[in-house]
C-alpha cells in the first residue's frame, strides 16, 4: 500500500506541496500507535504468540483476547474490544501502525481525535461482528483467534478516500475513489475464493493462488478488511458535526442583533 496521497486542492497544486501529516503529540494518531506498540512489546516480552518450548498452539492470552465466534458466544464479549490491540508479529504490527497513523493523520484535517477514535472503534467492533457471524454460518471460515487492527484501519483509510475521492495516489495513477472500490472488490473476491469455503470454481481459483503465492494469502482475514472498509466508507458522513444551513445562520444573526438592541 502506498502511503502518500497528494491533495487535489488547487492551492496545493499551485505550490507543488504535499499535504503534511499530523505531527506526533496528544492526538489519536500518536496515542493509538503508541498503545499498539506498548501492548505488543509487553506481549513479546512475556513469551510472544507461541508459548516457550511448545511446537504449536496459541498462548492463552491470544485465546482469551483474540476474537472467535466460540469465545463471544460463550460469554467472552470483551474479545470484541481487545482483539484489535494485539498483533501476531513485528511485521504485522509495523504495517498496521504505519497505516493507522497515516489514516488518523489524514482524517485529523476534518475530524477531531475523539471522533476518529469513535470511528475506529465502531468499525473495528462492527467488522469483528461480521467476521464471527461468518464463522458461525460457514464451516470453512478459519477458527483461529483473530488479532490485529487492520479491519478498523481499513475503515479509517476508506473513510478518508470517501472524503477525498478525487485525490491521486503518489505511485498509483488512480483516484482514491477507484482505489477504494478496487480494495473492496479484491477483499470480497479473496474471501469467497478461500479454498476451505468450498465454493465451486472460486475454491479452485483460491487453490491456484495458494500454489502461486503460498498458504499465507488465506490466513489473512479478507472478510474483516472488506467489512471494515465498507463500514468506514459509507458511515463517514455520520461522524461530521451538524452543519448549519444558511437560513439557520440568518436566524441566529437576527436574534443576536435583537439581543444587542435590547441591551
Amino acid at each position: 500500500m502506498v502511503i502518500s496521497m497528494r491533495s487535489m486542492d488547487k492551492s496545493d497544486e499551485e505550490k507543488g506541496k504535499w499535504v503534511l501529516l499530523q505531527a506526533p503529540g496528544f492526538n489519536c494518531a500518536t496515542i493509538g500507535s503508541v498503545a499498539m506498540i506498548i501492548i505488543h512489546i509487553v506481549v513479546m516480552s512475556t513469551g510472544g504468540v507461541f508459548p516457550d518450548g511448545a511446537e504449536g498452539g496459541l498462548r492463552s492470552l491470544y485465546i482469551q483476547l483474540g476474537l472467535t465466534w466460540e469465545g463471544v458466544s460463550s460469554g467472552h464479549v470483551w474479545q470484541l474490544f481487545t482483539y484489535f490491540w494485539l498483533h501476531g508479529n513485528w511485521g504485522h504490527l509495523v504495517l498496521n501502525v504505519i497505516l493507522f497513523y497515516y489514516s488518523c493523520a489524514r482524517l485529523s484535517h476534518v475530524l477531531s481525535s475523539s471522533r476518529i477514535l469513535v470511528l475506529f472503534l465502531a468499525v473495528s467492533i462492527g467488522s469483528g461482528l461480521i467476521h464471527i457471524s461468518a464463522q458461525a454460518v460457514f464451516d470453512g471460515v478459519p477458527r483461529d483467534p483473530l488479532v490485529g487492527a487492520s479491519g478498523g484501519i481499513m475503515g479509517l483509510l476508506l473513510a478518508y478516500f470517501a472524503l477525498s475521492p478525487g485525490s491521486r495516489m503518489l505511485l498509483i495513477p488512480v483516484s482514491a475513489n477507484n482505489l477504494a472500490k478496487g480494495i473492496l472488490i479484491a477483499s470480497a473476491l479473496l474471501f469467497v475464493a478461500t479454498p476451505s469455503l468450498g465454493i465451486p470454481f472460486l475454491s479452485d481459483l483460491g487453490g491456484g493462488l495458494v500454489d502461486l503465492l503460498g498458504p499465507g494469502l488465506f490466513q489473512i482475514a479478507h472478510l474483516l478488511h472488506f467489512s471494515g472498509g465498507l463500514i468506514g466508507w459509507v458511515s463517514i458522513p455520520r461522524f461530521f458535526p451538524k452543519l448549519l444551513t444558511l437560513e439557520e445562520l440568518v436566524r441566529m444573526r437576527n436574534q443576536s442583533e435583537i439581543v444587542a438592541e435590547l441591551r
